[in-house]
């Protein structure tokens, strides 16, 4: 008889904990329904991606701005002067794209973004 309880007793206690877990994963999943964080954050996250393939873009054509430094002629003086004048700004730019790009993570971590990993 002590048994049975005991039995009867565990297979209620696991089916409460079902029922507890799936009720929690439910609420977990519902925790954010308001569509302008979410605007906001999907806002911030199409930023980043644009920026993070601008910076893609500029590491390209700096490479491809130190190969062509490395062949170019050395007669050719005003063709290098550009090439370097080309990669400064290129640089610059560069930096300032990283650093927008540090304050855009900043910004998606501060509003609180949920499901957004950086």
């Amino acid at each position: 008889m002590n048994k049975a309880k005991l039995i009867t007793f565990l297979v209620c206690l696991v089916l409460n904990l079902m029922a507890i877990t799936g009720f929690s994963q439910e609420w977990l999943g519902n925790v954010i329904t308001d569509p302008a964080i979410s605007k906001r954050c999907d806002d911030l996250a199409k930023k980043r991606e644009q920026k993070l393939g601008h910076k893609q873009k500029l590491m390209a054509l700096l490479k491809r701005n130190t190969h062509l430094q490395k062949i170019a002629p050395p007669n050719r003086h005003t063709v290098k002067l550009k090439l370097e004048i080309n990669e400064g700004q290129l640089r610059q730019e560069l930096d300032l794209t990283r650093l927008t790009i540090e304050q855009l993570e900043e910004g998606i971590i501060r509003k609180g973004c949920p499901g957004i990993a950086l």
